[in-house]
């Protein structure tokens, strides 16, 4: 397991150094050392024992699908969320708020409508091209996010919309799949997602100065690092239970905090740990994710509903963003950043099939077109942020 830590951490920084320097987004060199890694733990060092000058040597094993490296990839986009809400502006975000719930709204549905449609053409039942379409309405901002911190436009109106529109249309995303699987009835749901909001976002605006001052008064080696740590794992947590993302949690108490007189104290701090070890872990723990099999199992409908996906975000969330004022290079570089899909997609996909929505028939090729829309939407996003941003 450490060997396996190690060396993702080595050939993450190492590739994504690379890429930097062919001036590139990092974020791609780290998800590519995950294809590698995962590539030679499963045919070079896989626990096999070799003999050198007739000694034995038994390879370490790579293991990338442990729950122990999944922990610390969880964390990583966890602290890249939450770095993330230190570093926005709160006044800016509720200037795009308009912005922001356009943009959502076109990204759920155009997308979701052109995925209802290409299920119905190819043949898939009515239920089943709904599912299809809800698997490309949830954007996973953590790859746009990333980047846009590398080329240091995250804090513009594009950066703020974007941010906006991702917690928006993720809420949807979650609210959708509830009804749609009926485990528990959409107003319920909706409820914990109001409460949620209320009290840790609100409430949070009124009390997280006083929280914070505990860091102030207990004289121990960074005990305020130490408060802000605690208060983004709480965020995160209530976060997941009220039926959110975890990350959505994390970028609100970064977002909260972020907006205290004392947050400098700690920004430098975070960005080490995070950006020194769990944030390179997960875009690596990505990459090993990559199932290559699965481009052999899916044809046409495969790369139909990749394009779909794509096109879909740019042209509904361009709209959104075109409607509330915005330009039309800033409407296209919110579209593209709105692009990558990841948690999400393949949590609607895994569930839809868990409960018997999906004919076993094609669960395989649904899912394995998730696999790849996850892998297809990852890679590119970052290569069309940049050039949009350089017209």
């Amino acid at each position: 397991m450490l060997f396996s830590v190690a060396l993702a951490l080595i050939g993450g920084r190492a590739l994504g150094h690379l890429f930097d320097r062919l001036k590139q987004p990092a974020v791609i060199g780290e998800i590519l050392a995950g294809v590698l890694l995962g590539l030679i733990g499963m045919y070079v060092l896989c626990g096999q024992e070799l003999s050198l000058f007739s000694i034995p040597i038994t390879m370490p094993a790579l293991v990338y699908d442990s729950q122990e490296f999944e922990l610390f990839a969880d964390l990583g986009i966890l602290f890249l969320l939450f770095i993330t809400g230190l570093e926005t502006s709160l006044s800016q975000l509720k200037k795009m708020e308009r912005a922001s719930a356009l943009v959502a709204i076109g990204g759920v549905v155009v997308p979701c409508l052109l995925g209802i449609v290409v299920g119905i053409v190819f043949g898939f039942s009515l239920v089943e091209s709904v599912i299809i379409g809800l698997i490309l309405v949830a954007t996973s901002v953590g790859v746009t996010v990333r980047t846009l911190m590398d080329i240091n436009v995250l804090d513009t109106n594009v950066g703020a919309t974007i941010l906006g529109a991702a917690v928006i249309d993720d809420v949807i995303g979650v609210l959708l799949l509830a009804f749609v699987l009926g485990t528990d009835p959409p107003l319920f749901v909706g409820l914990k997602v109001v409460l949620f909001f209320l009290i840790f976002l609100y409430l949070g605006l009124r009390i997280i100065d006083k929280i914070l001052d505990l860091g102030e008064k207990v004289h121990l080696p960074k005990a305020f690092l130490s408060i802000a740590l605690a208060l983004f794992l709480l965020y995160s947590f209530f976060a997941d239970q009220a039926g959110i993302a975890g990350i959505i949690g994390a970028f609100v108490a970064g977002l909260l905090i972020g907006q205290t007189i004392r947050s400098q104290k700690i920004v430098t701090d975070v960005r080490a740990i995070g950006y020194g070890f769990f944030i390179p872990i997960f875009f690596v723990w990505v990459g090993t994710n990559v199932n290559l099999t699965a481009f052999t199992i899916v044809g046409v409908f495969a790369v139909v509903v990749i394009i779909v996906s794509i096109l879909g975000k740019i042209a509904g969330c361009g709209i959104g963003a075109k409607l509330a004022g915005m330009t039309s290079i800033e409407s296209l570089q919110v579209g593209v950043g709105m692009i990558p899909r990841m948690e999400l997609a393949l949590v609607i996909a895994t569930a839809a099939i868990s409960h018997g929505m999906v004919e076993t028939s094609v669960a395989n090729q649904i899912l394995a077109t998730t696999i790849l829309l996850t892998i297809v939407t990852t890679v590119i996003t970052p290569l069309l942020v940049k050039t949009t941003f350089k017209t």
